[in-house]
């Protein structure tokens, strides 16, 4: 097989364009993918079912795929397939678990807290292209960064496989990943079904996923309008670049070329070398594995529109790769190492002989929804980021709002923006007139970090603030007893926990129970006006009490024996420890009692009762200061 080749060194500007140019721009489909859009957004669920039909030769009376559809289909599913599946899942969880925006809160001024949340979309939506193949790598890698970022609603879209509608492989894979809202409905039709909400299925806040050129304009299209839903990122049909030197193992090259090849007719692959031998090499490799490669027929269309380029360094091969921008890079060659760092723009970059990009496509970890079509110069794949958006919350005390009033009401009056500066010097005059008022809302918040040698902690909680709550500290069921907590006793909390979980979950634990506390006595302050005590009793067949003194003298005492060793993956012998370092941090007094023969009922139990008790002893009851003796006038 000869593929185009291009001398870099001899080619001038011009010629170097060519050689790296798509083999598909989206503009091509723009117009098309523009007048199904329209269409739909003016005709409604009607226009949806004749564009389903003329193009998918599918348009049923419920695109939506029924849950006995979704039964068969797992029940059907080879258990090795389901095995593989969820060992994939599994690695692309661990590598998304530790992405995602964080909460925080900064004082900028005396008095000023600014701080930041995080919350998901309410209705993200998944392409997951099926048109030659079943890609269930890629509801994998759409599925599991929402669902690690809290979305409360995924939806899947597909395209028919025929007249049954979705293929099966893909409806079991859905379900083994908690997915039961799937679709059968494909290309510009199914973004502008999801742009409208129109026949039956949701507006989607934002929708994910590869697709062809048409599929690509009409997300590019929808997020334009006014509106319209938010898009991932430029992803179109795919493309790998290889850059191999004389000492590559030409098997693996043409392997790694083929597997980005049999993808699409539109895929495009481009292969990279330092000499016309080793070029020469590869592709006669190339042309042996295609003569036994099923998808062959898909892979030769592919090649027609891939090159081959020459270059005299590895300079000019990071020059070659950042102006392609590819969505995969892969470098077989002595100096992998070092042209790694020289590479700034690509979606993922596979180095040396043994990480092939097909192992990124399914199994490595890192996310494969990646920028085509040289969007890699200003975008990154999918992470969990995608899925979540931020918001800033700025508190101010009085003593705050009267420290920036001047530098904002001397800004505002440089802008020429008079209401702005009336409204901070109103502000302003009224703080400096009355210095000691105290009648308005206490803030009663805090942030903590505690920063040891097997953990990092910080929490941040607001005591007036009925959630939201955000709790990440490694361990599923703490994180669950943490947020019961605060649902009980309506306080916002976020905590952000990472720590020595290989060894064991005693150092997390205990740690994130004392920055827990240290922020409640932060957050508490001179404790005016609090009721101080607070109980709380029964669950199920469990009893569970606790009792609170935030009178400052830390105690703490535990009755009870709960059976066995773990509920879920918490140690249950730490739930003693919990509440000893809640007391000695809260300098609070607190005695738990619990019966019962349920183990999860009883560590649930006396969670659920600290949130309770830690409501009643929490609230404003007058302005008084407590003391062992009752309150100080």
């Amino acid at each position: 097989m000869m593929l185009e080749t291009l001398n870099w060194s001899g080619a001038d500007a011009g010629a170097r364009r060519t050689a790296l140019q798509r083999p598909e721009a989206t503009n091509t489909a723009a117009a098309a993918a523009r007048e199904i859009v329209d269409a739909i957004y003016a005709g409604g669920d009607k226009a949806v079912r004749d564009y389903a039909a003329r193009l998918d030769g599918y348009a049923p009376t419920d695109f939506r795929v029924d849950a006995a559809s979704i039964a068969k289909a797992r029940a059907a599913l080879d258990e090795a397939d389901a095995e593989a599946i969820l060992a994939a899942a599994d690695a692309v969880r661990r590598f998304h678990v530790r992405q995602g925006y964080g909460s925080y809160s900064v004082e900028t001024w005396p008095g000023v807290t600014a701080s930041r949340r995080a919350t998901p979309v309410d209705v993200a939506a998944l392409y997951v292209p099926a048109g030659s193949a079943p890609l269930v790598s890629t509801l994998i890698m759409l599925a599991i960064p929402a669902q690690l970022a809290g979305v409360p609603r995924v939806v899947v879209v597909a395209p028919p496989a025929g007249p049954e509608g979705v293929d099966p492989v893909l409806l079991a894979a859905a379900s083994l990943l908690g997915l039961d809202e799937i679709y059968a409905i494909g290309g510009a039709q199914a973004v502008a079904a999801l742009a409208t909400g129109s026949a039956g299925l949701p507006r989607a806040d934002k929708i994910f996923g590869p697709g062809n050129a048409y599929v690509a304009a009409a997300k590019a299209y929808v997020a334009s309008l006014p509106g319209g839903p938010a898009v991932d990122l430029p992803a179109g049909p795919s493309e790998v670049m290889v850059i191999a030197d004389a000492n590559a193992d030409a098997n693996f090259v043409a392997s790694d070329l083929l597997s980005q090849a049999e993808h699409d007719p539109s895929a495009q692959v481009m292969l990279v070398c330092f000499d016309s031998a080793t070029r020469e090499r590869i592709l006669a490799v190339v042309e042996e594995q295609l003569a036994v490669l099923p998808r062959a027929d898909i892979a030769r269309q592919s090649m027609r529109h891939s090159r081959a380029i020459l270059c005299a360094s590895i300079d000019k091969a990071a020059e070659i790769a950042n102006a392609y921008a590819p969505e995969h890079l892969i470098l077989q060659l002595g100096e992998a190492e070092a042209l790694v760092s020289r590479v700034r723009h690509a979606g993922s970059i596979f180095v040396g002989a043994w990480a092939p990009e097909a192992a990124g496509d399914y199994a490595a970890g890192p996310n494969h929804t990646l920028p085509t079509g040289g969007a890699a110069r200003a975008h990154g794949g999918v992470t969990v980021e995608a899925f979540q958006k931020t918001t800033t919350i700025l508190r101010a005390s009085k003593a705050g709002a009267a420290a920036m009033a001047p530098t904002v009401e001397r800004l505002a009056a440089l802008e020429g923006l008079a209401g702005h500066e009336h409204a901070m010097r109103l502000r302003r005059v009224w703080a400096e007139a009355w210095p000691d008022d105290v009648s308005g809302p206490r803030l009663r918040t805090s942030a903590k970090r505690r920063k040891t040698k097997e953990t990092d902690i910080t929490v941040f909680l607001d005591l007036d603030r009925d959630g939201p709550s955000t709790i990440a500290t490694g361990i599923g069921y703490f994180d669950h007893m943490l947020d019961q907590i605060a649902r009980h006793a309506g306080i916002a909390v976020t905590i952000d926990a990472t720590g020595d979980l290989e060894i064991d979950a005693h150092h997390t634990i205990e740690d994130v129970c004392l920055t827990l506390g240290e922020a409640l006595h932060e957050a508490l302050g001179d404790k005016r006006g609090i009721a101080r005590f607070g109980f709380e009793l029964p669950m199920d067949e469990t009893r569970a009490g606790v009792w609170i003194d935030l009178s400052g003298r830390p105690f703490a005492k535990f009755e009870g024996q709960i059976p066995g060793e773990r509920v879920g993956d918490f140690p249950v012998e730490m739930v003693p420890h919990a509440f000893r370092s809640l007391a000695e941090s809260m300098k609070a007094a607190i005695h738990v009692r619990v019966e019962g023969e349920n183990a999860h009922h009883m560590v649930e139990g006396a969670f659920k009762a600290f949130g309770r008790a830690l409501r009643q002893a929490v609230r404003i009851e007058s302005e008084r200061l407590p003391s062992t003796k009752e309150f100080l006038e």
